[in-house]
């Protein structure tokens, strides 16, 4: 009978093989706004199927009209499961601190989707994920988000 340690070992001899990385990145601006987000995420696959991770969330935003310079940040832990080896459903637990003009306000989100991997080679990938917030409430005027869809791409490397 093997234990636990012989069949995680057996499966793979090296925990780096089953580790993917990746993320997103935005700009945006014009003559009076600039906008720059980065969104990157480390994963471990489970299983065949199943993955986990970790990532966080940053965003710059200024404002030459109103003066304003914002910092947004946060965290999330997110799962995915590979439908095909394109599509897979993904679901995160997301904690969002968003900086309003005279005070910060934490926000929880849990977007919850599908998405679609277009492989570039052997270990780099685009994704484009499209999610919609459980928790998004129509009532709150100052969320983290305008919208409950939430709409994500970037590259993945390992995944």
């Amino acid at each position: 009978m093997m234990t636990l340690s012989q069949i995680v070992s057996a499966q793979s001899d090296n925990i780096f093989d089953k580790m993917y990385f990746g993320g997103g990145f935005g700009l945006d601006f014009n003559q009076n706004v600039f906008s720059f987000s980065l969104t990157p995420y480390a994963g471990y696959k489970l299983t065949e199927r199943w993955s986990a991770g970790l990532g966080i969330n940053y965003q710059f935003w200024r404002d030459k009209i109103l003066d304003l310079k914002i910092n947004n940040f946060g965290g999330n832990i997110f799962a995915r499961y590979s439908i095909t080896p394109q599509i897979f459903g993904s679901a995160k637990l997301e904690y969002l601190s968003v900086d309003f003009i005279n005070k910060r306000e934490g926000f929880y989100n849990v977007p919850v989707g599908l998405g679609y991997i277009v492989p570039i080679s052997k270990f780099v990938s685009l994704y484009m994920i499209g999610q919609y917030d459980l928790l998004y409430d129509v009532t709150e005027t100052n969320g983290a988000y305008s919208s409950p869809w939430i709409l994500e791409a970037g590259f993945g490397f390992g995944f």
